[in-house]
């Protein structure tokens, strides 16, 4: 942001006449005999208006207006009022008002005498303006305006209003992992991920081992289910293994990506009972 300050003064000096019936204007601040000074002819004691004279700007007849660096002046009987702001690509900014143009907002203000242009830096995102040093939410990330525009500050945690991670940063929260992991510069990418394993919208913790539907599983590492057997009334098979107990042949295999574990009654050798069994396809 840069501003500059101006205070409404008369800009030029009233001298002592040189020889009778003149008027001598110079710039504000200089002496009479500065090089842009102006004599001014008095006729029967009448001054005439007086046009205004600006350092590195030259004279400018009364009510003409004129334009010096950032302000645009109307010159009245050698005062010159500040009429608007200008900015660098020639926009106009009226006295007391806000004008944003290309993510730069520009003010023209006005307190007692003086007169302040300013312009500063502004963010755009998704049809808003936002201020330097402003915080907003786009999806899962908490942005801030910054001078050289929109930066990621973090992640807001999943169905959370304030809560947030800061960019690198991980927390656990119940069975999830939330991550807020810079992937390059200037992006930032957000996750969630289940520590353990799902199993039909269940979690299971890391080496917890559970039984569905006669089926025993061991949660590993990596979140992945691993068959250990099959379970029936307390029995345990192995997966792959086939008993006959007590004329019952248990039987616990994989079919492609499916296991299954049948028991039906056996009176022959097992490897009879196991040849006439069925097997059950998997579409």
């Amino acid at each position: 942001m840069f501003w500059l300050l101006l205070s409404l003064l008369p800009v030029f000096a009233l001298g002592r006449a040189i020889e009778e019936g003149e008027v001598i204007l110079t710039p504000h601040g200089m002496g009479m005999h500065a090089a842009e000074r102006i004599v001014i002819p008095v006729t029967n004691g009448v001054l005439p208006p007086l046009p205004c004279v600006m350092r590195e700007s030259g004279a400018h007849d009364h009510g003409s207006s004129f334009t010096k660096g950032n302000f645009h002046y109307l010159c009245n009987n050698g005062t010159a009022e500040v009429m608007a702001c200008i900015s660098e690509d020639g926009s106009v900014i009226q006295l007391g008002r806000t004008f944003v143009k290309n993510g730069i907002r520009h003010k023209c203000n006005v307190a007692t005498d003086t007169v302040t242009y300013e312009q500063e830096s502004m963010c755009y995102e998704n049809g808003v303006h936002y201020n330097v040093g402003d915080s907003f939410r786009n999806g899962s990330f908490k942005l801030t305006c910054r001078d050289e525009g929109v930066a990621i500050e973090g992640c807001y945690l999943q169905n959370s209003v304030y809560d947030t991670l800061q960019v690198g940063e991980s927390r656990i929260v119940g069975h999830y992992r939330h991550e807020c992991e810079q992937i390059a510069s200037g992006k930032v990418r957000y996750t969630v991920k289940v520590i353990g394993c799902v199993r039909e919208d269940e979690v299971y913790n890391i080496n917890q081992v559970f039984t569905d539907r006669h089926v025993r599983y061991q949660c590993m590492q990596d979140g992945t289910l691993q068959v250990l057997g099959c379970v029936d009334n307390g029995l345990f098979v192995e997966l792959g293994r086939d008993l006959l107990l007590d004329g019952l042949l248990h039987r616990c295999y994989k079919v492609d990506r499916t296991t299954f574990y049948h028991k039906f009654p056996c009176d022959g050798p097992l490897a009879e009972c196991i040849a006439n069994s069925i097997t059950p396809r998997v579409w």
